[in-house]
């Protein structure tokens, strides 16, 4: 397929490993791919809200002189003259990032973030800021300075969050792949709900200069793209950012033969609050490990207490330092949701100190399950996407607050450190996307894609 012979909409159906294969060998034009995508926020962004800014002339620059570098037998690798998104919580230099929130609208940056410098370096085509939760602080994207940004699956719905925004766009085709940040589940989050593959690394892995924090404690970065496939080639151009001071850099290339792997289902406390139709998607990635060779354990995790109120506590209390002097300044320019958490008290070293043993259980517990199987699987979310606005959604017969149902299952990981993936697993009976998570040892990000890889569903694309 040669650039003149497809359409502006055929170039963004390409993934992102086929229109990599394309530039590089001269059959697509960074330009031109560019121009498609370009045309493609214009008409679908405004459905979806989910950039906070396009950088129309920017991507220009970039796609070419991306194509002038290719043709000149200077291609420095398989993201060269990609179009991609961030996340508004990396510093770009020239480029607002506004971290979501109405006090950095107009915060316009002098550096680039480690993870933007090597976007560059690796000659990516910046589109544009994604959207967030103001501040990254919720699992919504319903930003109240922004507008909420909506589910390319139904409009009504969240698409998750706090990198809400990247998993709409790249689903959406808005954008080949993204770059987003996950302290209780935010890459993976909005990657079950939306309908894509998100993957949270190895704690420490990704250099975090230039990034807004949200609780420096869990923070992580990590790519977002439509398959494990795409993001493993995400994945690899992101280790040029690894943090000088972290683990060494992991293999990348997902592990083709499944044949005897140890998989550990995790059950008990991770399915004492599920959907019957999440619940059903996860047996089906049972049956497809199986299918590939899997050896499928059920591992029955104990029920160590109210899990996501501890880790709602660390996060607070590490939000604190950042937020104390701007909140006590102008609180009025916070919207209502985080206005009312950072009102509260911050928890105590007691309270902390009690909550970590709380938590100590479970990643302890985690640990072990570790030496009886390769990977562990899960669902991502108990439930599918919310509506916009809810406070509160039921499941499996309880009603749970939005925030502690969206991070039930993920924040726990942030907690451990381990490297966690949700891919597509299938549609919900409304038409919604369901996740499936895959978990391995500390930079175990190999066997997690090579797991992935034989649990993703291909889902139908969204009517947009």
């Amino acid at each position: 397929m040669t650039a003149a012979a497809t359409s502006a909409g055929d170039l963004t159906a390409l993934s992102l490993v086929q229109a990599s294969a394309a530039v590089a060998s001269g059959a697509l034009s960074p330009v031109q791919l560019a121009e498609a995508y370009l045309a493609r926020i214009a008409a679908v962004d405004p459905i979806l809200n989910a950039y906070t800014t396009v950088t129309a002339a920017r991507a220009r620059e970039d796609a070419r002189r991306a194509e002038r570098e290719i043709a000149e037998g200077r291609y420095r690798g398989p993201l060269h003259g990609l179009p991609i998104g961030l996340k508004d919580l990396f510093d770009t230099a020239g480029i607002r990032t506004t971290a979501g929130s109405a006090l950095r609208r107009k915060h316009v940056p002098d550096a680039d973030s480690t993870v933007a410098a090597a976007l560059r370096e690796a000659g990516a085509v910046l589109l544009g800021k994604h959207a967030t939760h103001e501040f990254a602080y919720g699992g919504t994207t319903s930003n109240p300075h922004y507008g909420p940004t909506r589910n390319p699956y139904d409009r009504s719905r969240i698409p998750g969050g706090s990198s809400g925004g990247s998993a709409a766009s790249v689903v959406a085709r808005t954008a080949l792949g993204s770059v987003g940040t996950d302290t209780c589940g935010s890459v993976r989050i909005p990657a079950a709900l939306s309908g894509c593959a998100g993957l949270k690394p190895t704690f420490g892995l990704i250099d975090l200069r230039g990034v807004v924090p949200l609780a420096p404690s869990l923070d992580h970065a990590g790519p977002i793209a439509r398959t494990v496939e795409d993001l493993t080639l995400l994945f690899g151009a992101l280790l040029d950012a690894r943090n000088p001071d972290g683990p060494p850099a992991p293999a990348v290339e997902p592990r083709p033969d499944l044949a005897g792997l140890r998989v550990g289902r995790l059950r008990g406390w991770f399915e004492q609050v599920i959907d019957a139709d999440v619940q059903a998607a996860v047996d089906g990635g049972v049956a497809r490990l199986v299918a590939s060779g899997c050896q499928v354990e059920d591992l029955v995790a104990p029920d160590v207490g109210p899990v996501v109120d501890r880790i709602f506590d660390i996060v607070r209390a590490d939000a604190e330092p950042y937020h104390h002097e701007m909140f006590g300044r102008h609180p009025e320019a916070y919207g209502a949701d985080l206005r009312a958490v950072l009102s509260r008290r911050p928890p105590g070293a007691e309270q902390l100190a009690e909550g970590r043993r709380m938590l100590d259980g479970l990643t302890g517990w985690l640990a072990e399950a570790l030496t009886r199987a390769d990977a562990l699987i899960c669902a991502t979310t108990p439930a599918v996407a919310p509506p916009i606005g809810a406070r509160s959604v039921r499941v499996g017969g309880q009603e749970l607050h939005i925030e502690w149902m969206l991070t039930r299952l993920t924040s726990i990981f942030d907690v451990a450190g381990l490297p966690a993936l949700s891919v597509p697993a299938g549609l919900d009976r409304d038409g919604l996307p369901i996740g499936v998570q895959v978990v391995g040892s500390r930079l175990a990000e190999a066997t997690v894609l090579g797991v992935g890889a034989a649990l993703q569903v291909r889902l139908p694309d969204p009517a947009l």
